[in-house]
């Protein structure tokens, strides 16, 4: 995302959350798209979320002791 104020940042929209469902980032204009049968999480529309599930995102399992 730009550092720069974009339109969607500035419009006063309290009914839309600006945090990402996917990553809980502020992308005001996130947004859901249909490509080949998926649904992605985009960003801006053309920004893939970075935890998107649709292309293998899985969270990461606890951390694993070493055995001494």
């Amino acid at each position: 995302m730009s550092a720069l104020a974009s339109c969607f940042d500035l419009l006063d929209l309290p009914a839309r959350p600006t945090a990402c469902p996917g990553c809980g980032g502020h992308a005001p204009a996130w947004t859901r798209v249909a490509v080949d049968g998926l649904s992605i999480l985009t960003h801006d529309g053309d920004l893939i979320c970075p935890r998107d599930q649709s292309f293998g995102y899985t969270p990461v399992p606890e951390r694993l002791e070493a055995a001494a």
